[in-house]
């Protein structure tokens, strides 16, 4: 018998996520996603802000690999104080200092936004050479050649990329002073960019990413009304890491659909599985409505989507 040697890349994936109280539960959720489709060693940080002891040790005892980190009041309160934008969420804001906070503990790591979900092993991340960069990102568009915002933002590369998912050189970061500069940009700048901090980063890192494979952050809108209620299935195709952005996360009662099914089913992994969905009607626009309507009518709900329809005819003329 012929013995074979075989070599496993054994080097620690290092995730980092940063959230308030209200994203917690999705952060634990993202993270069981991550374990439960990986076999690659793994490390968490999670930076909390404004969360209480008792969510602190639900987060912790969603598995071993978690290490919270609470931010010091003067790193948040310098976003309430200092910057005009208010209605965002402060932990996209935060995410500027995550570098400089894991600096000596890490060389490099993931970055993830909580309205994501993993349904494969990221080990192959070890394979991105990042040395020479700051960080690795996938675009923003489903087509490389989509480059309006790159032109929005006088990019000249053409390129530009999504931050819910940053593959991370730390030193490179801390070297290039990205935080710094993305800030500058925001406090001076920042009413006049619509992505905000994801428009800061990609005007400071013009230059020093390097572009991977979509398959890292898939956006989920990208999909056709028929390939969301079947992107699960086809193993071939089917993305390392989807990212729900927009208003209508699967956690809301009113996003079903397969999307939902699945965070369900993580969701079940954790302290929190029996917190019921909750309602995106409050924070609806017209545009919801129509959505919703379309997506009924489709599935031959048409009494409800009568309902959503009429909402959005009243809402179009209030």
């Amino acid at each position: 018998m012929i013995n074979k040697t075989i070599t496993i890349n054994e080097e620690t994936i290092n995730i980092a996520y940063c959230t308030d109280e209200n994203y917690l539960e999705y952060v634990a959720t993202s993270i069981k996603s991550i374990i439960l489709n990986s076999s690659s060693k793994l490390s968490f940080y999670v930076f909390v802000y404004n969360v209480t002891d008792s969510e602190i040790f639900k987060l912790k005892s969603t598995s071993k690999l978690i290490q919270v980190i609470e931010m010091d009041k003067l790193e948040v309160d310098k976003y309430h104080n200092n910057f005009t934008i208010k209605h965002l969420n402060r932990s996209t804001y935060m995410r500027l200092a995550v570098p400089r906070l894991l600096s000596g503990k890490v060389d490099k790591f993931i970055y993830l936004d909580a309205d994501t979900l993993c349904f494969s092993d990221l080990g192959d991340i070890n394979k991105v050479d990042i040395n020479n960069v700051v960080c690795a990102a996938s675009h923003d568009a489903l087509t490389k050649n989509d480059n309006k915002n790159a032109k929005r933002l006088g990019i000249e590369s053409g390129h530009y990329f999504n931050a819910g998912f940053l593959y991370i050189n730390v030193a490179n970061w801390v070297k290039s002073e990205v935080e710094i500069k993305a800030n500058k940009i925001l406090l001076d700048d920042g009413k006049t960019l619509p992505y905000l901090d994801q428009d800061a980063l990609n005007i400071v890192l013009n230059g020093h990413i390097k572009f991977i494979d979509n398959k890292w952050n898939f956006i989920y809108n990208w999909y056709t009304e028929k390939q969301k209620e079947s992107f699960f299935y086809d193993k071939v195709t089917l993305p390392k890491i989807v990212h729900f952005t927009g208003g209508r996360k699967p956690w809301f009662v009113e996003h079903d659909g397969l999307a939902q099914q699945l965070f369900i089913f993580y969701h079940h992994f954790t302290p929190w599985k029996n917190n019921p969905l909750r309602s995106y009607k409050e924070k609806m626009r017209p545009t919801d409505y129509r959505v919703y309507s379309r997506k009924n009518w489709r599935n031959k709900k048409y009494l409800t989507s009568v309902t959503w329809y009429l909402k959005y005819l009243r809402s179009r003329f209030k």
